[in-house]
C-alpha cells in the first residue's frame, strides 16, 4: 500500500502545512475603537503573528488565551507595544483551543495596521520571535559634541541582547544607553547604560534582557567641546 499524503478534514494534511490558510488584518483602529479576531486553534500547534504599523503613532497587541468556546474563562494573556517602523514577527505555541487577538491603541488620531494571522503545525514551547536580523552594527560613529546619535532596532521581542560600545579615543566621553518606548514613541525605561573607559581604550558589553516594546539604541557624547568616535554592536535574541 502507498500513504498519500492529501488534505486531512482539520487542515493539518501536509499540502497544507505550505499553503495560504493564514488571515490577513488590514484594519484602521482609534481610541476606544479596537479591532478584536476571535480564533478557534485546536487543531493546531501554534500561530505566527506578523504585525506593522503603517500609519499612526502607536498601538498594542494583546492576545488572551480562553479555555472555552464562550470566551469567558481567561487562562493567560501576552502583549506587545508597537510605534512607528517597529515590526512585530512571532510564532505562539497554542496554549488553550480558542484564542483573542486584540489591536489597541490609547493614541490619539487613527492607527492602520496591518498583520497576518497564520496557524501552524511548528510546536513550539515559548513566543519564539523569528527574525535574525535584529542587529546594529556600525562603524566609526562620530558623535558631535554633547550630542546624541540614536538606532532604532527594527523588530519587537523579548530575549537576550548584547551591547558592545568600542571607544576609538580614551577621552571616555561615549556613553550608550538601551531604551525602551512606548506606543506614542516616548521614552518608557533605559534597558541597558555603558559608559566608554577613560584613560584607556578597550571594548566595553553588556548582556541584558529585551522588553516586548520599540528599542532605540542611543549614543551619547558628554564632552560639550570636542567630537567622538566609536564602533557599536547591537544583537537581539529570540527568547
Amino acid at each position: 500500500m502507498t500513504a498519500t499524503l492529501g488534505d486531512a478534514p482539520d487542515w493539518q494534511g501536509y499540502s497544507q502545512w505550505r499553503s495560504s490558510q493564514g488571515t490577513k488584518i488590514a484594519e484602521t483602529i482609534s481610541i476606544g475603537n479596537p479591532y478584536t479576531s476571535q480564533v478557534v486553534v485546536t487543531n493546531w500547534a501554534s500561530f505566527n503573528l506578523y504585525a506593522v504599523l503603517n500609519s499612526g503613532t502607536g498601538f498594542t497587541i494583546i492576545v488572551t488565551w480562553f479555555n472555552d468556546a464562550a470566551y469567558s474563562q481567561v487562562v493567560d494573556t501576552q502583549e506587545w507595544v508597537l510605534n512607528v517602523s517597529s515590526i512585530l514577527n512571532v510564532t505562539l505555541p497554542c496554549l488553550t483551543p480558542y484564542a483573542e487577538i486584540e489591536f489597541n491603541t490609547g493614541e490619539s488620531g487613527n492607527q492602520t495596521i496591518l498583520a497576518y494571522f497564520t496557524p501552524q503545525n511548528l510546536a513550539v514551547t515559548k513566543a519564539t520571535y523569528l527574525t535574525e536580523s535584529n542587529l546594529i552594527e556600525e562603524t566609526s560613529v562620530v558623535v558631535g559634541a554633547g550630542d546624541n546619535v540614536t538606532y532604532k532596532v527594527p523588530y519587537v521581542m523579548v530575549g537576550k541582547g548584547c551591547l558592545t560600545v568600542f571607544p576609538l579615543d580614551s577621552s571616555g566621553e561615549i556613553s550608550c544607553r538601551v531604551l525602551a518606548y512606548d506606543e506614542s514613541a516616548a521614552f518608557a525605561a533605559a534597558v541597558a547604560v555603558v559608559q566608554a573607559p577613560a584613560s584607556s581604550v578597550y571594548a566595553v558589553t553588556q548582556e541584558f534582557t529585551t522588553p516586548a516594546r520599540p528599542i532605540v539604541v542611543e549614543l551619547h557624547n558628554n564632552g560639550a567641546t570636542t567630537s567622538h568616535s566609536c564602533d557599536l554592536y547591537y544583537q537581539g535574541l529570540s527568547q
